[in-house]
C-alpha cells in the first residue's frame, strides 16, 4: 500500500504545476510567486496590463496578489494619470489571486486612471474587489478634470 501511495502523492504533488504552485526546475522543487500589488508603482502597473493585453484573446486578465498600500498613488503619479485619463485603449482587466470567478470583460486604460485619481484626490485607499474591468467614464473625467484645474490654477 505504501509504494502505490507514494508514488500518487508525488504525481499529485507535481501536477499542482498547472495551477501554478509548484515548478519543477533542474530536479528541484521552486516554489512560484504570485505577483504582488505593493511591488508595482502606477506606471509599471499601466507597462504590465497594457503590454500583456492580447487583442483576440477571452484571457485578458492579470492576477495580483495583496492590497494596495496606503497613499499608493502619489503626487509624482498625478500628471502621468492626467495625461491617459481620456485613454479608451483597451488593456487587461484586475483579477485578484483569491477570485473564483474569471471575467473576459476587457478594461481600458482610462477606466484605471480615473480609480487611480479619485483614490489620490479623496485620499482613499484602492480597493479593486475580486475583478475588475473598469472602462472610462465622461462624468467622471470631467470632475477630475474640474479637480486638477483648481489644484493647478495660479492665484
Amino acid at each position: 500500500m505504501k509504494k502505490v501511495l507514494l508514488p500518487f502523492i508525488i504525481t499529485v504533488a507535481f501536477s499542482i504545476n498547472s495551477n501554478g504552485f509548484f515548478n519543477l526546475k533542474n530536479n528541484k522543487i521552486e516554489q512560484e510567486k504570485f505577483l504582488y500589488v505593493k511591488n508595482l508603482d502606477v506606471k509599471s502597473f499601466f507597462k504590465l496590463f497594457t503590454e500583456k493585453y492580447k487583442k483576440n484573446s477571452k484571457f485578458n486578465s492579470i492576477t495580483l496578489a495583496g492590497e494596495f498600500p496606503e497613499n499608493w498613488v502619489k503626487s509624482t503619479d498625478v500628471q502621468y494619470l492626467m495625461s491617459i485619463l481620456n485613454s479608451k485603449k483597451k488593456c487587461c482587466n484586475y483579477m485578484n489571486v483569491f477570485s473564483s470567478t474569471f471575467s473576459n470583460e476587457e478594461a481600458e486604460v482610462g477606466g484605471f486612471a480615473i480609480i487611480f485619481l479619485n483614490s489620490y484626490i479623496y485620499h482613499t485607499k484602492i480597493n479593486l474587489g475580486l475583478n475588475t474591468a473598469p472602462k472610462t467614464d465622461a462624468k467622471s473625467i470631467q470632475k477630475i478634470n474640474n479637480w486638477y484645474q483648481k489644484k493647478t490654477k495660479k492665484p
